[in-house]
């Protein structure tokens, strides 16, 4: 079976798509190397190694995996994909360590996703990977032409928006879903903090992108995405952010 990669060209660099409607990940690729946004679940690591064989790449190309937060499914990976890539060096915001390292104590509602966590972390014998960066907010990563860290928290209390600068694209981890059935913010029982994603969600919309890729989303179209976030904070019934 051929394989399809779901790919944006922009000039001489591109992002392709990883995993699936549930929850995806993304490959930065450009000819300085390849950069993972997420690692997604234990079969993203697989898929990737098809891609970048594909593109004619090698893995040791892979040199930094960068997460916008610490929920299994951005995490679940990349203790693998570390391996094979020989070492990348994988980023998180230092108040969501213990997310990957799956220390977190849930407390009230969220108690479910603990439960769901631990019920991951079994299914796909997780790791945790080595963590070798930080991430900060307002931040310049010289990776992919540059990826400034926006600190959005709420959902996690570190998650992060990455946004290139020279592509003018916002990669928004989990502050929205985005599917034409469904526009919503995480559901309450999946972060730590409804009040501050709400917060985050208005900061994001206020920058006024013009292209966002979420982790959670049904088409790879960028200018689509940013117009439904739009939507959300400023229409009634939507996020009430405004």
């Amino acid at each position: 079976m051929s394989l399809k990669i779901r790919m944006l060209e922009f000039g001489s660099r591109s992002v392709v798509r990883l995993g699936g409607p549930l929850v995806s990940a993304h490959l930065l690729v450009d000819d300085a190397g390849l950069t993972l946004i997420d690692s997604g679940l234990w079969g993203v690591g697989n898929e990737l190694l098809r891609v970048v064989a594909a593109l004619g790449r090698r893995p040791e190309e892979l040199r930094n995996i960068i997460l916008t937060h610490g929920h299994l499914d951005h995490a679940g990976g990349s203790a693998a994909i570390q391996e094979w890539s020989g070492g990348a060096r994988v980023w998180i915001h230092a108040t969501d360590r213990d997310h990957v390292l799956q220390h977190v104590r849930y407390q009230g509602i969220t108690r479910l996703c603990g439960v769901l966590e631990k019920a991951g972390t079994w299914l796909g014998h997780y790791r945790a990977p080595e963590i070798g960066g930080e991430l900060i907010d307002g931040q310049v990563l010289p990776f992919w032409g540059g990826l400034r860290v926006w600190h959005l928290p709420g959902h996690t209390p570190g998650h992060c928006a990455l946004v290139s600068e020279a592509n003018g694209l916002v990669f928004s981890g989990d502050l929205f879903a985005s599917y034409a059935w469904s526009v919503h913010a995480p559901p309450r029982f999946l972060s730590r903090d409804t009040k501050r994603v709400k917060v985050s969600l208005r900061l994001l919309a206020e920058r006024e992108p013009q292209a966002v890729l979420p982790s959670h989303y049904d088409w790879m179209d960028p200018a689509l995405h940013a117009e439904r976030l739009h939507q959300l904070c400023y229409t009634p019934g939507g996020a009430g952010v405004t």
